[in-house]
């Protein structure tokens, strides 16, 4: 059995594997587009005219465009619109043939087909068992929602149509960076972690994401169970800014030569800095140093008072950094810094992974600021990879025993009214039949700044209605979100937002068939358990039964009107 695990990024996506034995990672390295070996492929694809897919991954950056072709890139961040930095959802608007979840579906889709014939390849035949997708620290989870629909939606789990597998989707796992990447740096030879306060910085393409962990006692020797210690946190400040930067400044420099600065051109230029300079650059050391970036074309190419020499654009050192480098990264150290402030725990390691992390500008700056004789600094070697190797190891391993939840989460319900009730909220109160509720009172399933227990299950007793009774088996409920500090008793005390609608099926619910039994005409109340399954970066509804699963609650990212649940008096 094959654990596959796709660090799934805005600008680049990386799939490693292992199977079946701890510690065996392997790595894709062979792609479509090219012999060489590469750890990553660029998240970029091409669509014709008509839509369908003609290149993706290497082969999507390079290809020459036909009339009515598209290249869609950051697409990603379209899965997320409300944290993504507008200016680019703007620019990337109309490179979009299809919606966020389909994009991400397609490419998703290319991957999942070029990574089962690599396995087979290298392994021979074996099953896919599970699969592993890493998402930003700064994500909600609404769009954790919308990336494993599009998951689903490309096929990355299936049904087995030959057996009961009602809990197919369970396959699929969406977790965050900084715990794989964590998990992959302590399970590393290299590197050791066994007491006191650590915070990994994830600087990668789009985001820089940041979580802080505590050890609390060792599984063995050099090995420490772990627990989050802070809510996660993330900024959109990666690597990609740096681009985004760079090509500003061509377009300024050469405002007054426009045949540089067609898009073919503005494209060349930014993928040469960021094969190269972007990565290499040094800071001060450099700021004499004169970089050179070849032109596309051969027409106009020499005017010294722009830095056009001979065919080829110069910029100094000095402009480089105080343009391009230290306005991200400035905003990489304030987001460093109000991590930490806000974690409130003594920090003895800061671990630097991710691919943005290969600067060495940005790690000096970091060294130089958070580094001191009580806090170490790290930056593993094979850190530009550690969220890409750490997927199949977050599978076989449990080192990290509790997570902090990021967002609050909740219910709307009808309770048994109580005084507060009649004083605060005397038009939610109504009489029913044995007593009287109050409507639009929230129950919570998790609470924002909460450390649960990964893999623990909240239960939630609840009474539905339930009118000509099978017609009524299936019903949708809502749950919504909220990122404020305050516990509300009411709906409307904070604004919200809704998560997903959630579609239950009570058909083959013991209670609801006893139901149907008694009363096969008439309409009656059925008590029935949702339990809420706690990971990393998601929550899963299942449906229970004297605490065992009977059914399974299937969750859309969607709007929809919710139905009055009650929450019986005994509960």
């Amino acid at each position: 059995k094959a654990f596959v695990s796709i660090d799934f990024g805005a600008t680049h996506t990386g799939v490693s594997y292992a199977i079946s034995t701890p510690g065996e990672v392997h790595q894709i390295l062979a792609w479509p587009g090219s012999s060489d070996s590469f750890s990553k492929v660029p998240t970029c694809l091409v669509y014709d005219a008509l839509g369908d897919i003609r290149a993706w991954g290497l082969e999507a950056v390079d290809i020459n465009l036909k009339k009515g072709w598209l290249r869609c890139e950051l697409f990603k961040l379209w899965l997320d619109p409300s944290s993504a930095p507008s200016t680019i959802l703007e620019s990337t608007f109309f490179q979009r043939p299809k919606n966020a979840v389909g994009l991400v579906a397609d490419y998703l889709s290319c991957i999942w087909t070029h990574t089962k014939n690599q396995i087979h390849q290298e392994n021979g035949s074996c099953s896919l068992s599970a699969w592993w997708l890493s998402v930003p620290s700064s994500w909600d989870l609404r769009a954790t929602l919308f990336l494993r629909e599009a998951a689903i939606k490309a096929g990355l789990v299936v049904q087995d149509s030959e057996s009961e597998d009602i809990y197919w989707k369970e396959r699929l796992h969406i977790i965050p960076d900084t715990e794989v990447s964590v998990i992959h740096s302590i399970l590393s030879p290299t590197f050791r972690f066994e007491r006191g306060g650590l915070t990994i910085c994830d600087a990668g393409g789009a985001t820089v994401d940041l979580a802080t962990y505590n050890a609390v006692r060792a599984l063995s020797p050099g090995l420490p169970k772990i627990v989050e210690a802070a809510p996660r946190s993330g900024s959109y400040c990666g690597s990609l800014f740096l681009d985004l930067r760079f090509r500003e400044l061509v377009q300024e420099r050469l405002a007054t030569h426009p045949v540089h600065l067609d898009e073919a051109s503005l494209a060349h230029f930014v993928r040469s800095f960021s094969r190269s300079e972007k990565l290499a650059y040094k800071g001060t050391e450099d700021d004499t140093k004169l970089f050179r970036f070849r032109c596309l074309h051969v027409e106009d190419l020499h005017d010294p008072a722009v830095g056009l020499d001979h065919g080829e654009l110069v910029i100094p050192g000095d402009v480089l950094r105080c343009e391009v480098f230290d306005p991200v990264v400035d905003q990489v150290l304030h987001s460093i810094a109000t991590h930490v402030e806000a974690s409130k725990v003594r920090i003895d390691t800061l671990l630097l992974v991710g691919g943005f992390s290969t600067n060495e500008y940005l790690f000096r700056r970091i060294t130089e600021q958070f580094g001191s004789s009580t806090v170490s600094v790290i930056r593993p070697a094979d850190g530009d990879i550690a969220s890409c190797r750490g997927g199949p190891r977050f599978g076989i391993s449990s080192l990290v025993s509790s997570v902090i939840h990021p967002q609050s989460v909740f219910l709307r319900v009808a309770l048994p009214a109580e005084r507060e009730d009649r004083m605060m909220r005397p038009v939610y109160i109504r009489t029913v039949r044995g007593g009287s509720l109050c409507e639009h009172r929230v129950q919570y399933i998790a609470r924002r700044g909460a450390s649960v227990m990964k893999g623990g299950r909240s239960e939630l007793r609840l009474r539905k209605f339930a009118p000509l009774n099978l017609v009524y088996r299936t019903f949708e409920l809502v749950l919504y979100t909220s990122n404020g500090e305050q516990t509300r008793r009411y709906f409307d005390q904070e604004e919200c937002e809704e998560l997903c609608r959630c579609r239950v099926d009570l058909g083959m619910y013991p209670s609801f068939r006893e139901q149907v039994e008694a009363s096969p005409f008439g309409d009656f109340y059925v008590d029935f358990v949702l339990g809420f399954e706690m990971g990393s970066a998601e929550i899963r509804s299942v449906l229970l039964y004297k605490g065992v699963k009977c059914g399974s609650v299937t969750c859309h990212p969607r709007s929809c009107r919710a139905p009055r649940l009650i929450i019986p008096p005994w509960c």
